[in-house]
């Protein structure tokens, strides 16, 4: 297989097939409800402006204590009063940890120019951290061993399932097994074992058995999954229900099926969070489903069909070039698939496609210096590296991981000769946890993109909503508060 061959599959892959990758937050979504996935997808209504700082800087220092802190005081207590205890050794441990993620957060708030934070800022981190550790030591450490790893904020690409996902923590043990757990920062309230959460973590179970066994099916080497909250967690009993795992599936379907264009059949379930509790995208929602019933029986206004075909026409178009963003995940995926992992990884970095050889040499601040293990002008490859590529920094793993769910970071060139490329991060934590996991893993760098779908598809969505407002009569949509139809 050589250049052309690999020039043409790329060729081949953008016009034979839609390269969309499901995300298992996108699944859960669609698991809620099926209608709460087309708001997003195609229809790009966006959920009202939330801060969630706070949640985000906890998120950051517990993915840097988990393979250090946590694993060290990690102990098997059994009274509340053991819990706290080892609550407050991990705090005590973090400390350094925890400070360095206030303080980033709190520079980052002030030079985007966004509301300056509460004076209790630092208070409800801290509280907050805390309180997820009382959950991980009253319900996971109380009844595992110690791990010997963890691998934090992985992003796992099973292509030939069309799905990928980001993993908030692995725990990996003695005997080859592993526990998934999920982080709740967003607010203290308990996990639901009936919604998003629930969803989300099944999602991730199938891309973590993924990633130990190549087999989202296989389901020898999984220990647990939870989903941590405050002071608690969400514990679901293995074996999984097929019930459940066959509608993670079938959703997960759905949504690929409508990124792709497709028109698949949604039933609003019997409870809707959103349309039944009073939702903050209630109105949007059933302002589409009936904007589609009256489309569909012909009662539109001319005019304003004109505009709505337009609109959707144009918002197919954006998922179109959402999928080019995981074109070179597809081409890779589709060469190891030929070639075997090894014979690719060769022919990929002959085309320039992919480049091997570097080492974390240091970090600075948000960026990563990276240099060459060697270099020899008799061997030099062609690279398609140049500053302000975005690339993926993958640290290959063994035991048969597969290459695209290998711990991970994406980054930004901005700089690059024949023995080093420095790689700038979205923060000062991504540089730290890339030198923690990938520091003493061979390096292979692969061209990624950024997914700015959403933010496409919302103006859309708002002239799509004044366009009604302004041409359609008031009690055209009367009916819409007790409209079931679906779109």
């Amino acid at each position: 297989m050589g250049d052309l061959i690999v020039r043409d599959l790329y060729k081949t892959i953008s016009h034979a097939q839609k390269t969309h990758l499901v995300q298992s937050k996108e699944i859960a979504t669609s698991c809620v409800c099926p209608y709460l996935f087309k708001m997003s997808y195609p229809f790009g209504v966006v959920g009202g402006e939330r801060d969630y700082v706070i949640a985000n800087t906890v998120h950051d220092a517990i993915s840097l204590a988990s393979p250090t802190a946590i694993l060290e005081n990690w102990q098997q207590g059994k009274t509340q009063n053991d819990f706290e205890r080892i609550a407050k050794s991990i705090d005590k441990d973090s400390e350094d940890i925890l400070q360095k993620a206030i303080a980033n957060s709190k520079s980052r708030v002030k030079m985007e120019g966004k509301t300056p934070l509460l004076e209790t800022f630092d208070f409800e981190v801290q509280d907050r951290f805390h309180g997820l550790l009382i959950g991980l030591a009253k319900r996971v450490m109380k009844k595992y061993p110690q791990p010997k790893r963890a691998v934090t904020e992985i992003t796992i690409t099973n292509v030939a399932e069309v799905q990928e996902g980001r993993i908030d923590a692995i725990f990996e043990f003695k005997d080859d097994r592993y526990g998934l757990v999920e982080w709740k920062t967003n607010d203290v309230k308990r996990a639901s074992g009936s919604g998003v959460d629930r969803w989300q973590l099944i999602a991730n179970f199938l891309l973590t058995n993924y990633r130990y066994t190549g087999d989202e099916n296989n389901w020898n080497r999984c220990l647990f999954g939870s989903v941590i909250y405050y002071e608690g967690a969400y514990f679901p009993r293995l074996p999984l229900s097929e019930e459940w795992l066959s509608k993670v599936k079938k959703d997960r379907k759905f949504a690929h099926e409508i990124l792709c264009g497709e028109r698949p059949h949604a039933q609003k379930p019997p409870f809707c969070p959103v349309c039944d509790r009073d939702g903050e995208s209630r109105s949007d929602c059933r302002f589409y489903r009936e904007d589609s019933k009256q489309a569909l029986l012909g009662n539109l206004p001319v005019d304003y069909a004109n505009i709505r075909r337009l609109l959707l026409r144009r918002r197919y178009l954006v998922l179109d070039e959402r999928a080019e963003t995981h074109k070179h995940k597809f081409v890779i995926n589709t060469i190891i698939d030929r070639l075997g992992e090894a014979n690719a990884l060769q022919e990929l970095e002959k085309t320039g496609v992919i480049n091997s050889g570097y080492r974390i040499h240091s970090i600075n601040a948000n960026s990563v210096t990276l240099v060459k293990k060697y270099y020899n002008d008799d061997e030099a490859t062609l690279t398609l590296l140049e500053p302000r590529k975005i690339v993926r920094i993958i640290g290959k793993e063994d035991n048969g991981i597969p290459l695209l769910a290998c711990v991970n970071e994406k980054g930004f060139v901005r700089e690059v000769d024949d023995t080093k490329l420095i790689v700038d991060f979205d923060g000062n934590t991504i540089a730290e946890r890339a030198k923690t996991q990938l520091r003493n893993l061979p390096i292979i760098i692969i061209p990624d993109e950024i997914n700015l779908t959403r933010r496409v598809l919302e103006p859309m969505h708002r002239f799509h909503r004044l366009a009604a407002d302004i041409m359609l009569p008031p009690e055209f949509f009367l009916g819409v508060q007790n409209n079931e139809s679906g779109f």
